[in-house]
Order: structure tokens, then sequence, then C-alpha cells
């Protein structure tokens, strides 16, 4: 489902340039999926409505912050740990929702993963490129069973 934002809105499906590879693009592919649209035309949507000047801007978390400002996303946690999260968003509305893995250490440590949450019912989680993390011993597993119980989770939405 497209998000309300794009309703009437002429998308460019172009490739934008310096585009982040797509190993390094979790904020672009949690963006796009929170818009219910590819990355390409997310990219140039915020292009278009200047909330970046280039499509690595989004490396940068006070572009980051700003995009969540524009989309009018509410924030619901910030350097919660997963655990509280999980069981938290039961109580907000169903929607799609962005959302930060700082790690163990917080936000202060600077070091995120972007990701979605799809909330219809129970929670979901669409870690797009690092859906499949490989572990120490080569085995795969998907990116919710990647964040431990511990780790500090900002949480944005839902997006309308």
């Amino acid at each position: 489902m497209v998000a309300k934002i794009l309703e009437n809105q002429k998308l460019d499906y172009s490739q934008p340039s310096n585009i982040l590879p797509y190993d390094k693009n979790c904020v672009a592919m949690t963006f796009s999926r929170l818009l219910g649209v590819g990355v390409y035309p997310t990219i140039n949507f915020f292009l278009q409505k200047g909330w970046i000047s280039k499509a690595s801007d989004l490396e940068n978390d006070g572009m980051i912050n700003k995009i969540i400002k524009e989309l009018n996303l509410a924030e619901c946690y910030v350097d919660s740990s997963w655990a509280a999260v999980k069981t938290g968003m039961q109580g907000y509305k169903d929607g799609r929702y962005f959302a930060t893995n700082w790690g163990p250490s917080g936000s202060a440590g600077g070091n995120g993963h972007a990701f979605a949450i799809i909330k219809k019912g129970g929670i979901g989680v669409y870690g797009n490129n690092q859906e499949v993390k490989q572990s120490s011993n080569g085995s795969s597993r998907p990116y919710h069973q990647a964040i431990n119980e511990t780790h500090k989770i900002s949480v944005y939405g839902p997006i309308i």
C-alpha cells in the first residue's frame, strides 16, 4: 500500500546519482518500505521535496531525523530495549514504523541499523539488506533473530 503522502505525486523511477550500494542502504530501503514504493522513487521523492540534496545524505543521522519529521512520524520509543518495544508495540495502531537498532550502547554509539516494523495485529520486522545475517558458524538467520533483547531501539510512526 502506497503512503498517502505519495498520492497524486508523479514518481521518478530512475536511478539517482550518488546512491549508496544496497548493502549500505538500510535507511533508503526502510523508508521505501514505509512509503510502499521502491528505493529509487523514494530517494527521488526526497530529492524533489528538497529534504536531501543527494542520495548519500541518507547516511547522516540529522537528515534521517529531518525526513522523520517531514513525514510526520510520531516518536514512539527512543533507546528502549527490544524486549520493551516488542511488547509495547501492541498498544500502537497498525501500520508501518521506522526503527533503528542502536545495539547495546544506544544512539550515543551512533552506529545504528534501520529497519521497518510492520504492525498488523502482531508485529513483524522487515530487516531489508540485513534480513539474513551470517552467524559465526556460517548458518543464516532472519534479522529479527539477530536483535538482542537488550539492544536499544528507536521507533517512529506509523506512516499514514
